[in-house]
């Protein structure tokens, strides 16, 4: 394949990115107030979200492996055609049963992200993926930006929910006529098996007890502790703004879209970040207090704008978080095991980021103030586990 040809299929994949992050997240603002408005309480809402979430991670794999059985343009096809009529579904829904069944077909066919990132590795020398794959995860960060903005304006219209819906909808129907047109089948310049995310599930999970726990305990828990605590308030944020300052669909999905844009603009800056500390496990501590602190700030706001304020620090503190956790689980791991470290530590967050909206509708039952309060806890453990370690009171038995 030529670099022209190969460009231009990258700038194809691009634009599936894009749409596939703004038909997704253009319903953020509204899902879990539409599913409030049913009278269901916040413990179903946020079961339903993580029904979404175990599906996800369960069939991650089942379809990335479908995809090196079957070729990554069929897939690819397949899945944005479900997870189409699965918007579809769930824009004409008026009853709780629909909404879940249109959930349950996005969470096991929504997958075009992986597949794309996937075929990027097949045609990309490995030289380049590190740039192509920066480009396209920019691209799909522009379209959450833009996503959550369009969907809390058009909601407030007549049958706002069902016209976002069918947005959402013509967005992965759009990526469907770029695949199905100018999408070629593409032959991997690369082993397919080396560079493709999604495995048999005995792959993904049986790297497990090649891991010598005694050297990446420490790091791996107060990775948890730290994506749970900003998962578990950040799952029923929709919910929570709602019913704390009676704030719009509108003023909802800008504040979503907000968040989008500090995180991106966090994420150019946390290399220079890095810069000024010798030790990564003491900025790593650091990004855990002021997450802390970010946490308790949002929990207790008197108003949406100290709450915008608050939001700064906590999406500045979470990028700062991911790369210092990153960089001291590879510093510590032999270069065979870079990759079953790095996949058994995608699969913490994973994992988090299944079992908190519920976790967070439980507590929301409880109080208002219930993911908040859940959320800084679990904060205040990560931050006190990563003091530890940055002031060596704990010592992992590195080899």
């Amino acid at each position: 394949m030529d670099a022209q040809t190969r460009k231009k299929i990258h700038n194809i994949i691009y634009i599936i990115g894009f749409l596939d992050f703004l038909g997704a997240s253009i319903i953020i603002p509204l899902l879990i107030i539409q599913v409030k408005s049913l009278g269901v309480s916040p413990i179903v809402t946020g079961a339903i979200s993580s029904v979404y979430g175990t599906l996800q991670l369960v069939t991650s794999p089942v379809v990335g492996r479908w995809s090196d059985v079957w070729g990554r343009r069929p897939v690819l096809l397949t899945c944005l055609a479900l997870t189409a009529i699965s918007y579809v579904v769930l824009g004409i829904s008026s009853a709780l049963p629909v909404i879940i069944l249109s959930r349950i077909i996005a969470g096991c066919f929504k997958h075009s992200q992986t597949i794309c990132r996937a075929l990027l590795a097949d045609i990309t020398p490995s030289e380049d993926q590190s740039h192509v794959f920066g480009v396209f995860n920019a691209m799909s960060s522009v379209g959450f930006i833009i996503g959550p903005m369009v969907g809390g304006h058009i909601s407030e219209m007549e049958n706002g929910f069902s016209m976002v819906c069918n947005i959402g909808a013509v967005c992965f129907v759009l990526d469907l006529v770029f695949c199905w047109y100018w999408l070629p089948s593409i032959t991997a310049i690369q082993d397919p098996s080396k560079t493709n995310e999604g495995e048999n599930l005995s792959k993904v999970f049986a790297f497990i007890k090649d891991i010598d726990w005694n050297i990446f305990w420490d790091i791996f828990l107060i990775r948890f502790f730290l994506s749970f605590s900003s998962l578990v308030y950040r799952s029923n944020f929709s919910l929570l703004i709602d019913q704390n300052f009676g704030a719009s669909p509108k003023v909802i999905g800008y504040l979503i879209s907000f968040q989008g844009v500090i995180s991106t603009a966090s994420s150019f800056f946390t290399g220079k970040i890095s810069q000024y500390y010798a030790d990564t496990q003491l900025e790593l501590y650091h990004g855990s207090v002021v997450l802390t602190l970010s946490l308790l700030g949002l929990t207790v706001a008197p108003s949406l704008t100290l709450l915008l304020i608050c939001l700064i620090p906590l999406c500045i503190s979470s990028a700062i978080i991911r790369v210092s956790s990153a960089r001291i689980s590879m510093s510590r791991c032999h270069p065979s095991q870079v990759g079953s470290v790095s996949g058994l530590s995608q699969s913490i967050a994973s994992f988090s980021r299944m079992v908190t909206p519920l976790i967070a509708g439980i507590t929301q039952e409880i109080s208002v103030y219930g993911p908040g309060i859940m959320g800084t806890a679990s904060s205040v453990a990560g931050a006190a586990l990563a003091g530890c370690v940055a002031h060596k009171i704990i010592k992992p038995k590195l080899d």
